[in-house]
């Protein structure tokens, strides 16, 4: 059983999506591969039914995962994790044409570009990306 302290001022399920968010983040929960069952979670965290299904909800809104209605809830293939720096600028944009086609966008989409003191860009999907800002 994962620790979890109920004593914690961070609500339960946000304990729980973040042990499961390091797995996806360390890679042992995969892209496109199933999160384990709602009942193999409960078991594993000592948590109600509920508190597992908030915490899906979280990683979902997170969108770090992606529930198919009666098959289960599966890893978001895809997702970028921006690591914040230093003088780092970060901004939101439309997608141009080339990226559009790049990763296969809609009109409208928009990227999340993450631009470095030195001048590196990087430029990804908004929908499957983040910045993380170190702690």
């Amino acid at each position: 059983m994962s620790l979890i302290d109920p004593e914690s001022a961070v609500p339960v399920y946000k304990q729980v999506a973040r042990a499961l968010r390091e797995r996806i983040d360390d890679g042992r929960l995969q892209p496109g591969r199933p999160l384990p069952s709602e009942l193999h979670l409960q078991q594993e965290f000592g948590v109600a039914r509920d508190t597992v299904r908030r915490a899906i909800g979280h990683l979902a809104e997170l969108g770090l995962v992606h529930t198919v209605p009666g098959r289960g809830t599966f890893v978001r293939a895809g997702h970028h994790v921006i690591d914040a720096r230093p003088g780092m600028r970060v901004f939101a944009r439309k997608a141009s044409e080339a990226e559009r086609a790049r990763f296969d966008l809609s009109e409208g989409a928009f990227m999340l570009v993450a631009e470095a003191a030195g001048g590196e860009v990087e430029a990804w999907p908004a929908e499957s990306a983040e910045v993380r800002i170190p702690e």
